[in-house]
C-alpha cells in the first residue's frame, strides 16, 4: 500500500495529469499513525521511550535517503542556478530536514517531498509528547475538530499543500486528521480490523479515487478521502493475506523501496532536465547497488554463535 502511495505521487511528478496524487501523502500521515502507534505507544505510555528518544529514532530512520535527495537537488539548482550563498545556506538547512526559508518563495526547493516529512516528524513529536497519553474519546476530538478545520480552510483558501509557505498552519490540521485517525485504528481494532477488504479492492482505491477526482474535482473530496477511503485501505492491508511466497516478496519489495523512492524521486527528476544529470544519476543508482549487495553479502556471511 506504501509503495502504491509513492508510485502515485511519482506519476503525479513526472506530469501525468493525476490531480488528486496528493491524498497519497494523507494516506501516508495515517499509515505514520498506525505504525507508530503500534511500535511505539506502548513504551511512550509507560515511560520506557522518552520523547526525545523517540523522536531521535525516528529523525535518524527518516534522515539518510532524505540527505540522498537533498544532495541531488543541490546538484540540480546548481545546473539550474549556479553557486550562490542563498543556495549553500538553502542546502545546509534543507540537509538538515528544515525548510529553507531563506529561499522564501520556495522553501523545499531542493527537494520537495521534504515537507511531508517535517510534518509527519511534527506529529512525531506531538505522538511523543502528548498524543500517546490522551484517551480515544480525546483523541476522537481532536479528529472531529482537525476535520472541521480542514472544511472551513478549504472554503476559505482551498485545500491547504504543504509545498506552500502561506499553508504553514493550515497544512497541520491535515496532518493531524490523518495521523490521529492513524493512531485510533491502531487501539481500536489492532491487527483485526472491524471489517474484512479485499486487499485488491484496497489497492485499487487510491487510484479509482485519484481518477475520479481528475473528471469531479469535488471540493470536499480530500476529507471524505481521509476519513472514509483511506481507513478502508488501511483495513485492507490489515486483512491482506497472499495466496504464495512470491506475491508476499513482491509485497514487501514494493514496501521496502516506497520511501527511498519518495525522497529521491523529485531531485531525480529534476537532475534529468540536464545534460550530465542523467551520468549523475546511473552512478549514484550503481554506487546504492554495489552498496546493497555489500550489505547483503555481509549479512549472509555473519558466523553462527558458537
Amino acid at each position: 500500500m506504501r509503495g502504491l502511495a509513492a508510485i502515485v505521487v511519482v506519476a503525479f511528478h513526472l506530469g501525468l495529469p493525476i490531480a488528486g496524487a496528493h491524498l497519497a501523502v494523507d494516506f501516508f500521515f495515517m499509515l505514520s499513525g498506525f505504525v507508530m502507534a503500534r511500535t511505539y505507544e506502548a513504551r511512550l505510555r509507560d515511560g520506557t521511550l522518552g520523547t526525545g528518544h523517540f523522536f531521535a529514532k525516528r529523525y535518524k530512520r527518516l534522515w539518510g535517503w532524505m540527505a540522498l535527495g537533498t544532495c541531488l537537488g543541490f546538484l540540480a539548482a546548481l545546473g539550474q542556478y549556479g553557486f550562490s550563498a542563498q543556495l549553500s545556506l538553502g542546502f545546509a538547512l534543507t540537509l538538515a530536514m528544515v525548510p529553507a526559508l531563506n529561499i522564501a518563495s520556495a522553501p523545499y526547493l531542493l527537494n520537495m517531498p521534504l515537507w511531508s516529512i517535517i510534518y509527519e516528524l511534527v506529529a512525531n513529536a506531538a505522538h511523543g509528547l502528548g498524543l500517546a497519553r490522551m484517551g480515544n474519546g480525546a483523541l476522537l476530538a481532536v479528529v472531529a475538530l482537525c476535520a472541521v478545520g480542514l472544511g472551513w480552510a478549504i472554503v476559505l483558501v482551498g485545500f491547504p499543500r504543504g509545498g506552500f509557505p502561506e499553508y504553514h498552519w493550515l497544512v497541520l490540521l491535515r496532518v493531524g486528521l490523518a495521523y490521529v485517525l492513524g493512531i485510533l485504528i491502531w487501539r481500536l481494532w489492532e491487527d483485526a480490523p472491524p471489517v474484512k477488504v479485499p486487499f485488491a479492492l484496497s489497492f485499487a482505491i487510491l487510484p479509482g479515487y485519484v481518477a475520479l477526482f481528475y473528471f469531479w474535482p469535488w471540493q470536499f473530496a480530500p476529507v471524505a478521502f481521509v476519513l472514509l477511503l483511506a481507513p478502508l485501505m488501511m483495513f485492507g492491508g490489515m486483512s491482506a493475506r497472499f495466496s504464495s511466497p512470491r506475491s508476499a516478496e513482491w509485497a514487501t519489495t514494493l514496501g521496502a523501496i516506497s520511501f527511498p523512492l519518495y525522497a529521491v524521486h523529485y531531485p531525480a527528476i529534476q537532475l534529468l532536465k540536464l545534460d550530465w544529470g542523467p551520468v549523475v544519476l546511473a552512478a549514484v543508482g550503481l554506487a546504492i547497488w554495489l552498496w546493497h549487495r555489500r550489505a547483503s553479502f555481509s549479512i549472509r556471511h555473519i558466523p553462527a554463535r558458537a
